[in-house]
Order: structure tokens, then C-alpha cells, then sequence
């Protein structure tokens, strides 16, 4: 089952031009199996959620993407809270493990100059600086965003953690939907297994051909 475990619409993602009708109707053509929307800090409801996959039967799902006061930014699935302010890592690891979610790193090598730097080793080591690593799941391996060396030093890191990688566009207009996608082992119908498949590692993350 493809996923793209990674989307922002304009409902509450303000940077965002696609609005959540639009991305579904674009996964659905793209020939995705699903979609997830993953707002900046803010939440969608279960409802709402249900009302747009029941609409255009095609399953979609939720979490978040929070800002970290660490640095960074983590996609959570299953918390499905707004902060209004920037969280600490170690509050938002013990309100997921609460809520029985799962935790993604995203992109986490964003903005490092890995095209340039050779010595991955060196560079994993600067990166693991972040206290971040011991408190999530999985790294997302895949970014359709982030430039192709980021994503070959994110993968090289999950390996070193011995993590699971997932993949998401990171869209926040329809033509980045689908560049990169998480790929489930099993089919999925709701939003419990969907966090089962997450946290039984049953998933992996690829480049989406479709837009390559």
C-alpha cells in the first residue's frame, strides 16, 4: 500500500496553495492507495478526516508535524494535538508514548551541506548532537523536498540507529504530491492500523516513480 506519509494543505497548514480536496483528487490520479496530512503544529479532527476519505473513498489519514525547541521538526501520528507554541522533544516523546503514537524524525539532515561533505561518519556525529534521535521511532529517508544527498545521509543514519525510513512529498502544492512515498506491507482501513503498521515497522520508504 503507498502512502504519502507527508502533505501540508492550506486548511491549517498557512504556507501551503493545496487545498485537502485538491491533494486527494491528485493522489487518487497519481495512483496512491492513500494520503496523510501532516498540518504544521495543528491537528485535523477524526471527523473531518473520516467525512473527505468517505467522500472520495480513498483512505486518508492524520498526524502532525511540530516544531521542536531542540531543532528540527518531528512527524507524530496518533497524538493528533494543536500546540500553540514551539514543544520540548521530551514532552512531546512522554504525550505520544501516552497516547500509544508513533514519532518520525523528518528530514533530518535539512539544510546540511551534505552535498559537499564526504565524511558521513563526521557528519552523523554532529547530527546526533541533537537530543533528539533517542526519542523517535523512525527517520523519514525520503523527502520529496529535500535535495537527493540529504536523503542518502538520512537513510545512512536510520541504518547506523537500526531504524525504520519512511518516505513523504512534503507537498505543499500539487505538483511536489507524491515524489516520495512510504510503502505498507499490509493494506490499511482506518486510523488503528494505520499506527499498528507504524509501530510493527511494516513500511518503508522510496522514491515514487510515478514521479521521478
Amino acid at each position: 500500500m503507498k502512502i504519502d506519509l507527508h502533505v501540508h494543505t492550506s486548511e491549517y497548514s498557512p504556507d501551503s496553495t493545496m487545498g485537502p480536496e485538491k491533494a486527494i483528487q491528485a493522489a487518487i490520479e497519481l495512483g496512491l492507495d492513500g494520503i496523510c496530512f501532516t498540518e504544521h503544529d495543528r491537528a485535523w479532527g477524526k471527523d473531518a478526516i473520516l467525512k473527505l476519505g468517505e467522500k472520495y473513498s480513498f483512505p486518508v489519514f492524520r498526524g502532525v508535524e511540530y516544531m521542536i525547541k531542540e531543532g528540527g521538526e518531528i512527524l507524530v501520528f496518533g497524538l493528533n494535538r494543536t500546540y500553540p507554541s514551539i514543544i520540548d522533544i521530551a514532552t512531546l516523546r512522554r504525550q505520544c508514548l501516552e497516547a500509544g503514537g508513533f514519532m518520525i524524525a523528518a528530514h533530518p539532515f535539512r539544510g546540511f551541506p551534505s552535498n559537499t561533505v564526504k565524511d558521513f561518519n563526521a557528519a552523523a556525529e554532529l547530527v546526533l548532537k541533537r537530543p533528539v534521535f533517542d526519542k523517535v521511532d523512525a527517520l523519514e529517508g525520503f523527502n520529496g523536498r529535500n535535495i537527493e544527498t540529504n536523503n542518502d545521509f538520512a537513510c545512512k543514519l536510520a541504518q547506523r540507529l537500526g531504524m525504520h525510513i519512511s518516505g513523504g512529498s512534503d507537498a505543499h502544492a500539487e505538483y511536489e504530491l507524491g515524489k516520495c512515498v512510504t510503502i505498507f506491507e499490509h493494506d490499511i482501513h482506518n486510523e488503528a492500523e494505520f499506527i499498528a503498521e507504524l509501530k510493527a515497522g511494516r513500511f518503508t520508504g522510496s522514491v515514487n516513480s510515478v514521479r521521478t
